[in-house]
């Protein structure tokens, strides 16, 4: 299960202290799945209340915040608020079926905190700063297979040598951010050097192809 670390933070400390409590909302409901008791009706419902009341009052107040720095993709963004609000309600509509009603409810709590608050939210960070390219992943290598991780088996699939401008450095690159990178264009940078990593197949054995990508595509970053 993924923990918080700063490279989540949208460098809003008040939203960022918002996001570590939905966090903690996932661990507990992981918690509630995993101990040897069942889960009862009552607690399944008071946590999808508090949960409700919580992810209510942090999308208003995120909204507040992108309408003041003017973000452009506000109104898309409330969209997706008021689906996620609408998702949980129906969530707590039966929960007749304890044990059923919190493994659904956790998996899209455990959506909401990888496809949202680290995709979404994130690029409410990127757009303040405006440093980064829209293509680019706001994570280090090592922390997008983390969560990559909890929706694929990474530890287990093919790897795909990458390179940067470090003097003879290769990374691995696990399958699934590798299909993400090669059929999106999106983009990982070395944290050393700062360069995109860009996938070494074979081509790049001829030092003049090799000479050539370095000097076209290096010379865009």
């Amino acid at each position: 299960m993924l923990e918080w670390c700063e490279e989540f933070s949208i460098k809003n400390q008040h939203l960022d202290e918002q996001h570590k409590r939905l966090f903690q909302f996932v661990v507990d409901c992981d918690a509630l799945l995993k101990r040897s008791e069942p889960p009862r009706e009552t607690e399944i419902q008071k946590l999808i209340r508090e949960v409700t009341d919580y992810a209510q009052m942090h999308c208003k107040d995120e909204e507040t915040y992108m309408k003041h720095i003017s973000y452009p993709l506000l109104e898309a963004h409330k969209t997706q608020h008021r689906e996620i609000i609408a998702n949980i309600s129906m969530a707590g509509a039966d929960t007749s079926d304890p044990i059923q009603t919190c493994k659904t409810f956790y998996e899209m709590l455990n959506q909401w905190l990888l496809n949202h608050i680290l995709q979404e939210d994130k690029k409410i960070d990127s757009y303040r700063n405006r440093l980064r390219d829209i293509k680019e992943i706001p994570y280090s290598l090592e922390q997008q297979t983390r969560i990559l991780g909890e929706v694929f088996d990474v530890k287990n699939e093919k790897r795909y040598k990458y390179i940067c401008s470090c003097p003879l450095k290769e990374v691995e690159v696990c399958e699934s951010l590798h299909q993400l990178m090669q059929k999106e264009g999106t983009f990982v940078r070395c944290k050393v050097c700062k360069q995109p990593l860009i996938y070494r197949d074979d081509s790049l054995d001829d030092e003049d192809k090799f000479e050539a990508l370095m000097q076209k595509y290096f010379k865009q970053f």
